[in-house]
């Protein structure tokens, strides 16, 4: 379970470093996947760290664990990104004063 967990705040941290990234480099915003995918593999293989040794899957070659749990990383910065994005108000329903509007409902 430890394991799990260190995945996915690894991916919410590549998440927030790709964001500030992208933010301070508008140039990258077309690149934003494939630097996603890039940094999190990066950090991963710099940080040696393979959530298959820690769940016991034995894999062919060692440098696959590492290179692998980068892809996995990244894959879950990318749901990071898409759960963020559901939980926040779309701008048509923020009215003016900041609060939300309600609803045009069909009668």
């Amino acid at each position: 379970m430890y394991e799990f967990a260190t995945v996915a705040l690894l991916g919410l941290g590549v998440l927030g470093l790709t964001n500030l990234i992208v933010e301070l480099v508008p140039d990258f915003a077309r690149f934003r996947t494939l630097f996603t995918f890039a940094l999190a593999v990066a950090g991963v293989v710099a940080l040696d760290y393979s959530v298959l040794a820690g769940f016991g899957i034995e894999v062919r070659e060692a440098w696959m664990g590492p290179l692998g749990t980068g892809l996995i990383v990244g894959s879950l910065a990318s749901v990071w990104q898409a759960a963020l994005a559901w939980l926040q108000a779309p701008e048509a329903t923020v009215g003016e004063t900041g609060g939300a509007k309600r609803p045009r409902i069909a009668a």
